[in-house]
């Protein structure tokens, strides 16, 4: 069963885990100036938009947020990790330029785990309670008469790139016949940088729309 679906709102994280706490940011100040100079520089921020946190040192050590046209665009970097997200993103274009732009920042700091993740809440030309049983038929008989909701979860291993990939798919919370779709994309141990994890990633959810026969507007 095909499913004509429209994305109303998309949000995105990237993370990554660096393999070795980085303390001599905290202690060496060479080493930390260049550092917030390029977050100034890559991003064109002033240095009121930056914040800095010594109580969440793990996670968010320096944090920026900053809009792009209607994107909402949010960085966190930690001794230990970096994350970001970006709401309503405008396009593919502007994805690949704010996140390659903060892999450039961190590229020469190993990484060990890199994850990819899209979230969408999708409306529907069609019935997304038929569609989701379509993918899942069966159903406990006593839960039918209870039955709220309902959904699919799969995860999907590929050994050749390192990589594992959780797909949940339910109906939405928010719209009404609609459907909730995330696609985490976990790369460990990491073995590439952002651009190629990138490709691998967008290949991916390409071949997971095409086998749930989801067929996007």
């Amino acid at each position: 069963m095909e499913l004509v679906v429209k994305p109303t709102w998309t949000y995105l994280l990237y993370q990554v885990f660096f393999k070795e706490v980085m303390l001599e940011l905290v202690i060496k100040e060479e080493l930390r100036l260049p550092l917030i100079n390029k977050f100034l520089k890559a991003f064109e921020l002033r240095l009121n938009d930056i914040k800095f946190n010594m109580q969440t040192m793990s996670d968010n050590y320096i944090q920026f947020s900053k809009f792009y046209e209607q994107a909402l665009f949010n960085v966190s970097f930690g001794l230990e990790e970096a994350s970001a997200t970006l709401k309503a993103p405008q396009n593919e274009v502007q994805v690949a330029d704010l996140y390659g732009k903060l892999f450039q920042i961190f590229q020469d700091i190993p990484i060990a785990i890199q994850k990819m993740t899209i979230q969408r809440q999708l409306s529907t030309e069609g019935d997304a309670t038929s569609f989701l049983k379509s993918l899942n038929p069966h159903c406990p008989s006593n839960f039918e008469k209870l039955l709220q909701g309902g959904g699919v979860f799969y995860t999907l291993k590929i050994p050749e790139n390192e990589m594992t990939i959780y797909i949940t798919l339910v109906e939405s919370i928010f719209i009404p016949g609609g459907l909730y779709l995330s696609i985490e994309n976990i790369f460990s141990p990491n073995i590439y940088d952002f651009q190629n994890a990138f490709e691998i990633s967008k290949e991916r959810h390409d071949f997971i729309l095409k086998e749930l026969n989801l067929n996007i507007e």
